[in-house]
């Protein structure tokens, strides 16, 4: 039987390699001014101008500072080791040799506990010995810093565990005290075992991650009023804008503000609105409208008008000169959200004019351009390449725009889109792609939901019978294994938070729409999104996720990418929140969910069967992204350049 590998020393090692790089955009605080901030810091430092071309998503991995740090290391066990006690270690009598998962990683932690308070003696309640000797390593975290590492091989765990202790004493300074204040690693990589310490006990870490085996609605609840304050934390105090990229390892937002994720958050703190009824909410999300508003263009010499720029460079004062569908069409959202609330006729007016210039992007077979960029000048030019996202995105915004205003001509664009979209279905099936992308969730679930959206504004029954079709074949993509808790919930195809985040969103509101108009067997989309809802927690900073991280005061209740990109994007926190708030009224009491953990025995019987992950779970990935399609192909911006003359218009 094979299995994926929990965690390895050279995972850890990545890892902490991390907390010690500087992040594009951001500046190294002092120890003192880090723990006096319990804000990360906006846009303290920005790119000089033209230095931002090519832009850094997160901190890469250093290998030549993970070996660094091991020869720091080295050095220090090596001038340190002689000082610290080596402490005879005793076995209580009648000891059981049959430990819970839980038990043995506590007496884990506790055990290192013991070496590192300097006794003569300690007790060592581990009965295990091994034909295979254990190989252990410690590690210790302090304010999100890696200060000790250490490891020993022996076939007694005991011995083992004491030897990795005394070389993290060592590596700390070899004084009594060296590892007070930290948070303890534990990694046992031949026997299937990851420890993180959290107030005195061992939790288990699984790609150095903390998964939750069980939820229930109380804590579905509590991470709801955490992400509602991370959210509130993203705003651009000046500006009302909200950043994109939160480096947590770093405390730093990226020196941008985004019109797409502005309008995102705004449309979160609406539904929290609604489900708390927090009038400060409210006025925020007003807020984040005013900067919307204030990056559409009124330009009608260019026929850009009702276009929303992409993002505004808080070193340059000035709005990035790129228009793109996607941005404009969940800016609807949230304006036409806004519109029904306040009844402000400027948040309609907004609206239309953007699903106007939504309507010039069109083609005549119903697709979509995607975006366009002007470098100087006034030429503009067109991308050529098509992206369902963005032309899901679309069909969203003009069907929306059309059951708010009732004006047949947002309906007969969406129709077109729509009818289009069903080609694509009816040719090639639900499994769709694109030229960003291969076939993947995201461009499926794009499709659904657009016509979902179509499907509200006309009640037709042909596209809703596609739509719960495609609905149904994109459920048999969901990973459903309960020993795999580290894949488990989450969509073949979808590496990030943010992306499963989505496909929860998108399964929410199917649900919602199934129960609404009393079809059968809906309960199999709640069931997918309850599974979802496990595995963005396990993504979710808590205080027991944020052994590495400065200031976790700051990155509480945000969901951060991937096992090894820590950075926290704003649109993943979201799409969890608009799946949890969906969800939440309709479950029931008691666990809503649980995955049993193997028998202790069990796991230390698989240990030579343990395999690296072998599906690419921890490459780093930006195409999983349910905003925007695929950085990784060549921009294409620079094709099919627009004239005046032949500009699309309205």
């Amino acid at each position: 039987m094979r299995i994926a590998r929990y965690l390895s020393i050279s995972y850890l090692a990545a890892l902490a390699s991390l907390t010690a790089l500087p992040i594009l955009g951001c500046q190294n605080k002092s120890p003192a001014e880090q723990s006096a901030a319990s804000q990360p810091t906006a846009s303290a430092a920005v790119p000089a101008p033209g230095a931002k071309d090519k832009k850094q998503r997160g901190p890469l991995i250093d290998r030549s500072s993970e070996k660094a740090d091991a020869a720091r290391f080295e050095a220090k066990i090596a001038a340190n080791i002689a000082k610290v006690p080596d402490p005879k270690i005793e076995s209580p009598q009648n000891q059981s040799p049959d430990l819970d998962n839980a038990a043995f990683r506590s007496r884990v932690v506790g055990l290192i506990r013991q070496v590192a308070a300097g006794p003569e003696k300690v007790q060592c309640e581990l009965p295990l010995q091994s034909k295979r000797p254990f190989r252990a390593v410690v590690w210790a975290y302090k304010q999100g810093e890696q200060i000790a590492r250490g490891q020993g091989s022996d076939g007694s765990l005991c011995v083992a565990l004491k030897d990795a202790a005394r070389q993290a004493v060592a590596a700390a300074g070899g004084e009594r005290d060296s590892l007070a204040g930290s948070r303890l690693v534990v990694d046992l990589p031949d026997h299937n075992e990851s420890i993180v310490e959290f107030e005195g006990k061992g939790l288990e870490l699984v790609q150095g991650l903390v998964p939750p085996r069980t939820y229930d609605k109380a804590l579905l609840t509590k991470r709801i009023e955490e992400g509602k304050n991370y959210l509130m934390r993203v705003f651009d105090a000046e500006r009302n804008g909200v950043h994109k990229y939160y480096y947590a390892q770093a405390d730093r937002f990226e020196p941008e503000l985004h019109t797409i994720y502005t309008a995102s958050t705004g449309l979160t703190l609406i539904k929290l609105n609604a489900y708390n009824g927090d009038k400060s909410l409210l006025d925020k999300a007003k807020s984040a409208a005013e900067f919307m508003l204030s990056m559409q263009s009124h330009n009608e010499a260019d026929h850009t008008a009702g276009a929303f720029f992409y993002t505004f460079d808080l070193q340059r004062k000035q709005p990035e000169r790129k228009l793109v569908v996607g941005t404009s069409s969940k800016t609807i959202f949230t304006l036409l959200e806004l519109h029904a609330l306040t009844k402000d006729k400027k948040y309609l007016d907004a609206a239309t004019l953007s699903a106007d210039w939504l309507i010039s992007m069109q083609r005549p077979d119903g697709s979509v351009r995607s975006y366009l960029t002007n470098k100087g000048g006034e030429r503009w030019m067109v991308s050529k390449k098509e992206s369902m996202l963005y032309t899901g995105q679309v069909l969203s915004a003009l069907s929306r725009v059309h059951r708010a205003t009732g004006n047949v001509k947002y309906l007969n664009a969406a129709a077109q889109t729509a009818g289009y979209l069903a080609g694509k279905v009816t040719n090639g099936g639900c499994w769709l792609g694109d030229e960003y992308r291969k076939p993947n969730p995201i461009s499926s679930s794009w499709v659904i939901l657009s016509l979902l959206d179509f499907v509200k504004a006309t009640a037709d029954e042909k596209f809703e019978s596609l739509v719960l079709r495609c609905a149904g074949e994109l459920l048999g993509k969901q990973r459903k294994k309960p020993e795999d808790i580290y894949r488990n919930g989450r969509w073949q195809g979808s590496l990030s938070s943010s992306g499963t985040g989505w496909l929860a969103e998108v399964y929410s509101e199917l649900y919602l729409y199934c129960k609404e108009k009393g079809k059968g067997d809906c309960d199999k989309y709640k069931d997918a999104v309850v599974r979802a809802i496990r595995q963005i927690m396990q993504y979710t900073y808590t205080p027991e996720s944020s052994f590495m991280l400065k200031n976790p005061e700051a990155a509480s209740g945000g969901v951060f990418w991937s096992v090894m990109d820590r950075y926290v994007r704003t649109d993943a926190v979201c799409h969890a929140m608009n799946a949890y708030l969906n969800m939440l009224p309709h479950l029931g009491e008691g666990s809503l969910i649980e995955i049993p953990e193997r028998s202790l025995a069990e796991r230390m019987a698989l240990a030579s069967d343990v395999v690296p992950p072998s599906d690419d779970d921890d490459e780093r990935d930006e195409q999983d992204d349910p905003e925007e399609p695929s950085k990784n192909k060549a921009d294409d911006s620079a094709e099919d350049p627009v004239e005046k003359a032949n500009a699309p218009k309205p």
